[in-house]
C-alpha cells in the first residue's frame, strides 16, 4: 500500500472534491493513425489537442472522468482543437512519447498540423483552468513556442526570462540549459536584485552554481533584501534536492561530499536536512538498522505534528523491521497520527503494526475502523481485509 501521495495524486484529490454540474457533453477524441490526424489539423486549420495518459496513472483518470465530460471544456475543445487521447505506452503512443520527451502524465500537448509543439503543460487541472490552457495555446502571445523562439533570440529581461522558466516549470520541461544562458549575461553584482532573486528562489536548483555559492557567500546580504526565512528556505531546498538526486543516482561521492557540505554550512536546520536525506538514503540501501534510528530521531523531533510522515514512517518500520522495540515505538507513532488525522491509511498502519506486535484484540478493532472510513471514503480496503484474517490466526 502506497503511504506518499505524489504531487500530482494530491492536486487531483483537491481537484476532485470541487463540485460540478450534471454534465452532458464531453470532448470528442479521435481515434486514427496519427498521420491523419494531422493531415484533419491542417485540413481544418486548427491545433491538435494531444492528451498523453497511462492506465495506471490516477489523475489521467480524474481528468477524464471529472474535466473532460464538463459541458464548457467540451465545448471549448471541441470547437478549437482536433482531440486525440493517447496511452503513451502502447502503440503509435511509444513513439511519440520518445519523439515529444514526456516526462510525466498527465501531459497536455498542443500541436500543428505538421506535429510541431506549439504549447504544452502537464498535470491534472480543474476544468476553468484546463479552458484557461487552452485559450494560451491559441494565443500566439501565451505559447510556449513564442516564449522559446523570444528566448532563443536573446530576450533574456529578468521578467520575460522568469515567465518562460515558468512555463517550462509546469510543463514538465528540463531548463538548465536556459537558466545557465540567462545567468551567463548576469552580472554578479546584480544577482541580489529582485527579479534576479525571483528566478534565483523558484528556478535554481543547482547547488554547484557560481549563484548558489554566491547566494551562500553573501546570505546576510540576501536575508536583509528579502527576509532570512525566505533564504534559508531556498539554501535548504538546494541541499536537499542535490541529496536526493545523489541518491537517487547512487553517487557516493557527490552524496558525501553535499553531506560535508550542509554540516558546515551553518544553516540552523542542518541537523533535519541531513537526517531527512539519510532516511531516504537507507531507505534506497535497505539498511534497517540504521534507518530505525534516524527514524526515531527524526519522529521524536520534527514529525511529532506531521500525520502523514509518522504515518510514512510507522509503515516503513511495519514492512521492514522484526526490533520489538522498534515497532512498539513505531506503533505510538501511528497511533498518534490518528489521533492526527483520523483517515483509512492511517488506521490500517496503525492496525498493521499492532498485529505484528501481537496485539490481537487491538489490531482486530482497529482494522475494523480502518475498513469503515475506507467505506466513507471510498477507499479501497481488501488489504485489510487480508490482515483481519491474519489477526484472527494470532494466538
Amino acid at each position: 500500500m502506497k503511504r506518499i501521495l505524489s504531487v500530482f495524486a494530491v492536486l487531483t484529490l483537491g481537484n476532485a472534491a470541487c463540485s460540478l454540474d450534471a454534465q452532458n457533453r464531453a470532448i470528442s477524441f479521435e481515434h486514427d493513425k496519427w498521420e491523419n490526424v494531422l493531415e484533419k489539423a491542417k485540413k481544418e486549420n486548427k491545433l491538435i489537442y494531444l492528451d498523453c495518459f497511462t492506465t495506471w496513472c490516477g489523475p489521467c483518470k480524474w481528468m477524464s472522468k471529472n474535466v473532460f465530460t464538463n459541458d464548457t471544456v467540451a465545448d471549448f475543445y471541441n470547437q478549437h482543437f482536433v482531440n486525440v487521447e493517447m496511452d503513451m505506452e502502447k502503440g503509435e503512443g511509444l513513439k511519440l512519447a520518445r519523439k515529444y520527451g514526456i516526462r510525466a502524465y498527465p501531459t497536455m500537448l498542443y500541436l500543428n498540423g505538421d506535429g510541431e509543439v506549439i504549447h504544452r503543460k502537464c498535470g491534472s487541472a480543474p476544468a476553468q483552468a484546463f479552458v484557461n490552457t487552452g485559450r494560451s495555446a491559441l494565443d500566439p502571445e501565451q505559447q510556449l513556442a513564442t516564449f522559446r523562439k523570444k528566448f532563443d533570440s536573446g530576450k533574456y529581461e529578468g521578467g520575460f526570462a522568469g515567465s518562460y522558466f515558468g512555463q517550462l516549470q509546469s510543463a514538465c520541461q528540463d531548463y538548465k540549459h536556459e537558466l545557465a544562458a540567462y545567468f551567463s549575461t548576469q552580472k554578479e553584482s546584480d544577482l541580489a536584485s529582485r527579479e534576479n532573486w525571483n528566478i534565483i528562489y523558484s528556478y535554481l536548483e543547482d547547488y554547484s552554481s557560481k549563484e548558489f555559492t554566491y547566494l551562500e557567500a553573501n546570505r546576510e546580504k540576501f536575508s536583509q533584501l528579502y527576509t532570512d526565512d525566505s533564504v534559508l528556505s531556498k539554501i535548504s531546498h538546494i541541499y536537499s534536492s542535490g541529496l536526493s538526486t545523489a541518491i537517487r543516482k547512487k553517487d557516493e561521492a557527490v552524496y558525501k561530499t553535499l553531506r560535508e557540505k550542509v554540516k558546515a554550512s551553518g544553516i540552523n536546520n542542518s541537523e533535519r536536512i541531513l537526517l531527512e536525506a539519510d532516511l531516504q538514503y537507507y531507505l534506497k540501501h535497505n539498511e534497517w538498522k540504521e534507518y530505525s534510528v534516524s527514524a526515531i530521531t527524526y519522529a521524536e523531533k520534527y514529525a511529532k505534528d506531521d500525520a502523514m510522515q509518522l504515518n510514512a514512517l510507522a509503515w516503513n518500520i511495519y514492512e521492514n523491521v522484526d526490533d520489538k522495540t522498534v515497532l512498539e515505538k513505531a506503533s505510538g507513532w501511528a497511533k498518534h497520527s490518528v489521533e492526527l488525522k483520523n483517515m483509512y491509511a492511517n488506521l490500517d498502519t496503525y492496525a498493521s503494526l499492532l498485529y505484528k506486535l501481537g496485539r490481537k484484540a487491538e489490531a482486530r478493532k482497529i482494522a475494523e475502523e480502518a475498513i469503515e472510513a475506507a467505506k466513507k471514503d471510498g477507499s479501497s480496503y481488501s488489504e485489510t481485509e487480508d490482515l483481519l484474517k491474519k489477526i484472527g490466526k494470532l494466538n
